[in-house]
């Protein structure tokens, strides 16, 4: 949901819009990650995404640039015309060194609210359709509770971060929500024991402790799971959105979702998930990742 883009730019950081010559794009962000993840994977994604143009004419350069960035990206994108400027995080990079933000995710029209949440219901009314909300802010809520309510139960997938975690827009969240991936932190902000969140509606909790591995609270049973260990460089940046890529990937491949997975079976896909993290964690960028075949090469 809202997937970033990381821009590299041609000219002065401190006024990128006057000084623009060339650029180029990629798909970036935590949805982005997760995305190409799951695509590297063997799945066939669809980001999805609340968008809009310049209010002052539907031709204007953030328009087609975000056109074209979608295009690049390679992945099939559904967006919906709500906002008031193009829906692009961008981060301009000049000479290779990080500039100043250029780009920001603004606020809704009202008027687009309603007609959005419609076709947010529509989208989430495929059958046997994974959705995965990550990468989420509060203002978002609305469009992340419509699309999870039309989704099937066993295949709605949360993220939040723990800004979110501190809202109570996220309790209410977890009624519609099967699976819950965490890090420590943002486990530590909900304040929530694994029985509390169970309670609320989750059947499956999942923490991750960054190399230490992390733990799974199946229908309430917590088990560890290790972390996979392989020789390189560390890049950290990433492998959450890795991680849960490759678990709902693993889902996917094996014809599960929460509700007809079993624990052991959980355990197995917990486990390559762990195993997609630890060889990320080796391969510099976020959205840089280990294929099906890097990851039976030795370690």
């Amino acid at each position: 949901m809202n997937p970033e883009f990381e821009i590299n730019v041609g000219g002065d950081a401190k006024e990128p819009k006057k000084t623009l010559r060339r650029f180029s794009g990629r798909l970036s962000g935590s949805s982005g990650n997760v995305a190409i993840a799951l695509q590297t994977l063997g799945v066939s994604p669809r980001l999805l995404g609340l968008v809009g143009v310049s209010p002052v004419h539907e031709n204007s350069w953030e328009g087609k640039f975000f056109d074209e960035l979608v295009r690049s990206s390679g992945f099939s994108f559904w967006g919906i015309p709500a906002l008031q400027r193009t829906n692009i995080a961008a981060i301009p990079v000049v000479n290779e060194k990080n500039g100043e933000v250029w780009g920001r995710r603004n606020g809704v029209l009202r008027h687009a609210i309603r007609p959005a949440l419609r076709m947010l219901e529509s989208f989430g009314s495929n059958k046997q359709a994974f959705a995965v909300v990550t990468s989420l802010r509060g203002g978002e809520l609305p469009f992340a509770t419509s699309l999870l309510a039309a989704t099937q139960e066993g295949y709605r997938v949360l993220n939040a971060k723990d800004t979110l975690c501190r809202r109570p827009g996220f309790v209410r969240l977890l009624r519609i929500v099967d699976v819950v991936v965490l890090n420590r932190q943002e486990f530590a902000a909900t304040n929530m024991s694994y029985d509390a969140i169970h309670r609320r509606g989750p059947k499956i909790v999942v923490v991750t402790h960054d190399k230490d591995g992390g733990y799974c609270s199946f229908c309430g049973k917590i088990f560890s799971f290790a972390p996979h260990s392989f020789k390189g460089g560390v890049f950290e940046t990433g492998a959450g959105d890795w991680f849960l890529g490759a678990l709902v990937a693993e889902l996917i491949r094996h014809e599960e979702n929460a509700a007809s997975c079993s624990m052991n079976q959980f355990r197995d896909i917990i486990d390559f998930s762990a195993k997609v993290a630890g060889k990320k964690i080796t391969m510099s960028g976020g959205s840089n990742g280990p294929t099906r075949v890097q990851l039976r090469q030795p370690a």
